[in-house]
């Protein structure tokens, strides 16, 4: 019942929104459905019960052909764009997955199970999911589109609710290979929902470099029936020997396209032409964290190999990278995408260790990443819809015109980068975990170096952007007060109420300190916006510059590299990714 629940309700919700036309109504079905989910995942997170049940027979037979019209419209989309790599791949999915079709085994599996990491998700998905939706509403009703079309876009959003809720339940790999294409597919259609020029080429890149996702699970499950003659997970991951880790370095190297790792960070860059509610929805709360949670699935067996370390020191470097190049972009939504491509780094870094204490730091950053970076994109997206603002040097200012705005914007900065705040105590207890690891794991130096590097890039990152928030202009007269609509203002007030309450949840629970310890940094939290006041109306100028002004912004200063480098940088991690099944092979 509980599973049917978490699928069902979000495709009611997705028909019922087509034919309701009032905004208000609209808000409220969507809130409702936020409410009733919400309440079922965590009343469902704090059971102790774990659910295992098959599916019947006729439901299997639904999902291939289901599968096979699904690929059938890959290969489709593929001609009538006369896109080579969708066509190809979609081509050489069908091929596979009908061969893979004729070597099933015949004994039954448990195609659902409801672990401790599913009700988790449960929880993420559809807290942060449902207010995404909530805002979504008022979002959409300022694009120059037909109602219909707006109303689909909201449809299409509850139909990518009950994906995720599927995807993260299901043992069986065909099961997760259809459900993995079903979000390759969902955002295919919300990438090019705006059906400009842009939009298309960007859906098109996410469609093909998902669809390699899709061949590296196919791949593993020819080795899963081939050699265990199974399909499911739960007995894949209980064997031993043969091709074990081959089969888990492939389904691993699916985790790194869906999250974005490079060589594939392009197809969730492209994503932010979409709108906004969609970026957030890829970001935080729902797909790219299909990475962190395949790696957490496989962390029995990863843990303590050779496969577990270079998939480790893979994350690493990609939390490495994307930080750098993060420094270069201009665009806030490209900032905050490379700022998630980089996290999910260390999450998948930090879950292919294996350690009971390196899992729980996963689940912590989880957590608080979707909560801060569903706060960031919507917040975004009122400076594009309120203030036509998209990139950081646009913003100069912007404290004057919309004080609200920036607060919701820094406060959710401060939760990345500063304690009490789950993502400054993840990281903090990672340095802990790695650190105590290094004897048994020499390679891990690598992973202690890229948490190291990539904390203080991403910690200059967010330096930077903040320096162009709080920047101020003399010729714009302060705004006493902005005006947030309330269906912009009540998503950002629910998250960050619900990221100080699990911060201080998880300091009381984890730190071991007293709870009154959190009076030290809220304190000096609460010193910036009152360091900003004193500073107000002074102007820098140097003695030798006969009184001009001396201006610095920290917000234009760029890292950026050559085109060559970056290529370079591309191959590497290319030849990483081949090596990681490789590395599968021999181990």
């Amino acid at each position: 019942m509980a599973a049917l629940t978490f699928i069902l309700i979000p495709l009611i919700a997705a028909s019922v929104i087509l034919f309701v036309q009032n905004i208000l109504y609209q808000q409220l079905l969507s809130g409702l459905v936020l409410i009733v989910l919400s309440f079922f995942a965590f009343l469902l997170f704090t059971s102790s019960e774990s659910l295992i049940f098959a599916l019947p027979h006729l439901v299997d037979i639904a999902v291939i052909f289901a599968d096979i019209i699904l690929l059938f419209y890959f290969i489709h989309q593929g001609r009538v764009y006369n896109d080579n790599k969708v066509l190809g791949l979609g081509i050489l999915q069908l091929i596979l997955y009908g061969w893979i079709e004729m070597l099933l085994p015949s004994s039954s599996t448990s195609s659902i199970v409801i672990d401790e990491l599913s009700k988790m998700m449960f929880v993420i998905i559809n807290t942060v999911g449902g207010i995404i939706i909530f805002y979504a509403v008022k979002y959409i009703s300022y694009e120059k589109m037909d109602g219909f079309r707006k109303r689909l876009f909201l449809a299409y959003l509850f139909i990518f609710l009950s994906i995720m809720n599927a995807l993260v339940m299901v043992n069986s790999i065909l099961l997760f290979f259809f459900l993995f294409e079903m979000t390759t597919l969902a955002s295919y259609l919300l990438i090019g929902f705006r059906k400009d020029e842009l939009s298309q080429k960007n859906a098109l890149r996410a469609l093909w470099m998902n669809q390699i996702g899709g061949m590296v699970i196919l791949l593993g499950a020819v080795v899963t029936i081939t050699m265990f003659d199974t399909v499911a997970f739960d007995q894949l991951l209980s064997s031993s020997g043969g091709y074990l880790l081959f089969a888990v370095a492939l389904l691993s190297m699916a985790a790194f396209v869906k999250g974005a790792a490079m060589p594939f960070d392009g197809w969730l860059l492209g994503a932010m032409v979409a709108p906004t509610p969609v970026s957030a929805m890829l970001h935080s709360a729902t797909m790219v964290k299909i990475a962190p949670y395949m790696i957490l699935k496989f962390a029995p067996v990863l843990a303590g190999t050779l496969l577990g370390g270079i998939v480790s020191v893979y994350g690493a470097l990609v939390f490495v990278a994307a930080s750098y190049f993060a420094l270069s972009k201009e665009i806030f939504k490209e900032i905050l995408g490379y700022s998630t491509i980089a996290l999910l780094g260390l999450m998948v870094s930090l879950a292919a260790i294996g350690t009971q204490a390196s899992q729980k730091i996963v689940i912590v950053l989880i957590l608080f990443h979707a909560f801060s970076k569903a706060l960031l994109f919507l917040t975004t997206g009122v400076l594009e819809k309120e203030h036509h603002m998209k990139s950081i040097e646009s913003m100069k200012g912007l404290v004057q015109r919309a004080p609200k705005s920036v607060a919701f914007l820094i406060f959710g900065f401060m939760t990345l980068v500063l304690p009490p705040f789950g993502l400054f105590m993840g990281k903090l207890f990672a340095l802990q975990a790695v650190s105590g690891n290094m004897m048994r794991s020499p390679w891990q130096i690598i992973v202690l170096l890229g948490v190291i590097i990539g904390s203080v890039l991403l910690s200059l990152l967010y330096f930077k952007v903040v320096s162009a928030l709080l920047a101020k202009e003399s010729d714009i007269k302060s705004t006493e007060r902005e005006s947030l609509p309330a269906g912009f203002a009540l998503p950002l007030i629910l998250l960050s109420a619900m990221i100080v309450s699990a911060s201080v949840w998880l300091f009381k629970t984890q730190s071991g300190l007293p709870l009154y310890y959190l009076l030290i940094p809220v304190a000096l939290l609460l010193l910036i916006p009152w360091f900003y006041r004193k500073i107000e109306g002074f102007d820098r100028a140097k003695e030798y510059h006969c009184g001009e002004k001396e201006t610095f912004d920290a917000a234009l200063f760029y890292f950026d590299t050559t085109a060559l480098v970056k290529r370079r940088i591309y191959w590497f991690f290319g030849l990483l990714f081949v090596a990681v099944a490789l590395v599968g092979v021999i181990s």
